[in-house]
């Protein structure tokens, strides 16, 4: 089957194993906030394995998007991302050329609440009625 167009594509979902923090920098667009959450995936657990395993990621999160996550998520909280892989390279102090990836997201969406602040009022839930 044929693809109208290549596609760079990622999409991870876990929960942030720090919370994030975010900051400026300059580019040459101007002054950017970046954010880097950290991200821990469940693996499948094998027949011949009894404890869950995770691969952990940073994600790169830039603009108003960095800001909506700074101001909203905190380490526990579990989120999807929407990403594209970005290949870089780099030299290392000994002289060695290296390569890795990097993931940007494009979209986070939080898929639970926050927890609830120690010390507020309890909320009761709002009863809703059901739909005969």
């Amino acid at each position: 089957m044929a693809y109208s167009s290549p596609s760079n594509c990622a999409t991870l979902v876990g929960r942030l194993t720090r919370d994030p923090e975010l900051r400026t920098v300059s580019t040459s667009a101007g002054a950017r906030s970046v954010l880097t959450l950290g991200l821990a995936v469940r693996k499948p657990i094998k027949p011949d394995e009894d404890t869950p395993t995770a691969d952990f990621f940073d994600v790169t999160v830039w603009g108003p998007l960095a800001e909506t996550c700074a101001a909203h998520l905190r380490k526990g909280r579990l989120v999807a991302v929407s990403a594209r892989l970005e290949p870089n390279a780099w030299e290392a102090p000994d002289g060695a050329k290296r390569r890795g990836m990097a993931i940007i997201a494009s979209a986070v969406e939080f898929l639970d609440r926050p927890p609830r602040e120690s010390g507020s009022p309890v909320e009761q839930p709002e009863e809703v009625p059901a739909a005969a």
